[in-house]
């Protein structure tokens, strides 16, 4: 459904008013689509809600985030039960739905090849998921776009119009909420920079995330406004609007905004609620969204057995009801389990982890032309009424096999091949992490190698200047307490190293200008420490996972005494 340019097609192409107004059309029935679809977002907010309140905030959020991962791939397979059952479908993209799935899969499984033959953690296969990642919120927007084109077809206002006004409404919103978010951003150039070796954080200036986010709210309020002038001229010219179309955008991003962006409403309902937990959320209200659209195309499907594959899923989908619904339903989530299983087995992880890339992208690619309702072959299952002036459906896939390949070289290859070069720098240390070196220069040191601690020490200091910059910037898109407490280490530890190791290491004392340039570092690391525990949010981060806010404030009294050894620090 996600990035289906072809849902903006599902009204007629006439402007001339109804004479009288349409029953509300509905994809399943009025009870299922309110369920699986409509107020879905709300349904999902209460149980998550209740999960916070009987099991806590580490447990409910760790539950919603594996079950929004096993949900997110079991969602893919409905993906390629429609390819497959569609008869007529297989028929125009033929050479695509075969080739398109070997190059990401063959690149990720090279990758795991490379990690098992050179001893690394197969964990850090876990990178080439990082274009899925960037790919996922168009996907998503697209996805919400098209349910609201598909509850609005009955509407006769000008088909263009129509359709630009709803992506006009989706879009603004859903671009304001995620930059409100601001983890969402933080968050994925951090693991571009980490995984990859991809420092595009840099490029943002200063404080420019803020001006985004003042900028596209005020975006967002003002298509609101303009919608709410669309909406007005539809009534006056008699043209049907979805109420469900409606509902269904203000649910969807309303408990977005509730649930993706910092408010006290959502503290006082979940206490240690996170972006994370929100950002899962609603996730799983995507997965049951289409979980319901293909099941729905599919029974459509099925009562044209000319087009529809014969044998299983013929007589599977011509019989539908709830226990054939609730087997379909079930053997999804048993793929997003298989695929998303932990194993010993590091060969079977690269396979799994592979697949499940493959899945990933291959849902989206696909949903990206296989929802195209212009063409009249994909709007007969979803009893859509016909356009006119068009034409029945092409073989798309002309080109030679090399051609369709070449394709997929440029989709795939090209972003895959950036961010593999990217991993395997890191793979091979040109960003360690800087802990490692300063644990073994202080092994070296106790048991009396200097030569060898003070080289450590040095590549220790190399890696805190390439990460300083990194750590302040991630504080100015994303000043969490987390992110805060990691910076004020960095800072202390990287001038404590400039300014009183290495002279130590190269039998030299520290000077005095020295000494009052480390004074002022620990000052400003003292201060991004005392933000963070002033924020009452958790300050455990990768470098230090078990430091809580205890271990924070007696850090903070340490330094505080080495600057200025009379003063304390108030509990």
């Amino acid at each position: 459904m996600a990035n289906s340019q072809g849902l903006v097609d599902a009204l007629p192409l006439t402007a001339a008013p109804a004479q009288r107004a349409p029953r509300q059309n509905w994809i399943l029935d009025p009870a299922q689509d309110m369920a699986a679809i409509i107020l879905a977002p709300l349904l999902v907010l209460a149980v998550a809600l209740i999960m916070f309140a009987t099991l806590g905030a580490v447990a409910a959020t760790a539950l919603i985030v594996t079950t929004h991962i096993v949900m997110t791939v079991a969602h893919h397979l409905p993906t390629f039960i429609r390819i497959y059952g569609d008869v007529e479908l297989f028929r125009r993209h033929r050479a695509t739905f075969v080739i398109a799935p070997l190059l990401p899969f063959s690149l990720s499984m090279a990758a795991g090849v490379w990690l098992i033959t050179h001893d690394l953690p197969i964990e850090n296969l876990l990178y080439v998921f990082l274009l899925a990642v960037i790919w996922d919120p168009w996907h998503f927007l697209m996805q919400h776009y098209g349910f609201m084109r598909l509850y609005d077809r009955h509407n006769a206002a000008p088909r263009k119009l129509a359709a630009r006004m709803d992506l006009l409404l989706c879009a603004s919103w859903f671009i304001a909420i995620m930059l409100a978010a601001g983890e969402w951003l933080a968050g994925l150039l951090e693991d571009l920079y980490q995984s990859a070796g991809l420092p595009l954080l840099l490029a943002f200036p200063p404080h420019m995330i803020s001006a985004l986010q003042q900028l596209s709210l005020f975006v967002a309020l003002a298509a609101t406004a303009a919608y709410a002038v669309y909406l007005l001229w539809c009534r006056r010219h008699h043209y049907f609007v979805s109420r469900s179309k409606l509902a269904l955008f203000a649910s969807s991003f309303g408990v977005m905004l509730l649930t993706y962006t910092p408010n006290a409403l959502i503290e006082k309902l979940a206490p240690g609620w996170s972006f994370k937990a929100g950002f899962a959320a609603v996730g799983i209200v995507h997965m049951t969204q289409y979980l319901a659209i293909v099941w729905r195309y599919n029974r459509g499907l099925a009562a044209q057995p000319q087009r529809a594959r014969a044998g299983w899923f013929l007589r599977v989908h011509a019989r539908g009801g709830w226990i054939i619904g609730a087997a379909y339903v079930a053997l999804c989530l048993g793929y997003g389990e298989l695929l998303t299983t932990n194993w010993d087995s590091r060969w079977l992880m690269a396979l799994l982890i592979s697949l499940g890339l493959t899945s990933t992208l291959m849902h989206y690619y696909f949903d990206g032309f296989i929802w195209k309702l212009r063409q009249p072959d994909n709007r007969g299952p979803l009893a859509l009424p016909a356009l006119a002036n068009t034409q029945p459906s092409t073989t798309r896939d002309q080109a030679p096999a090399s051609r369709v390949a070449l394709r997929q070289l440029a989709y795939f290859g090209i972003p895959l091949g950036v961010l593999s070069v990217g991993a395997v720098s890191v793979w091979q240390g040109a960003q360690s992490d800087y802990l490692a070196h300063l644990l073994q220069a202080q092994k070296l040191s106790q048991s009396g190698q200097a030569n060898g601690a003070a080289s450590e020490a040095r590549s220790a200091f190399a890696l805190m200047n390439g990460q300083l910059p990194i750590e302040r910037r991630l504080v100015e898109l994303h000043p969490s307490a987390d992110r805060q407490a990691k910076l004020a280490l960095l800072i202390y530890n990287q001038s404590r190293l400039e300014h009183l190791v290495l002279p130590t290491l190269a039998h030299r004392s520290p000077d005095a200008s020295g000494l009052a340039e480390h004074r002022d570092h620990v000052r400003e690391a003292a201060n991004w420490l005392q933000l963070a525990l002033d924020s009452g949010d958790p300050i455990a981060h990768a470098g230090r996972p078990q430091m809580n806010a205890d271990g924070g404030r007696r850090l903070l009294a340490a330094w505080l005494r080495e600057i200025e050894p009379e003063r304390s620090v108030p509990h």
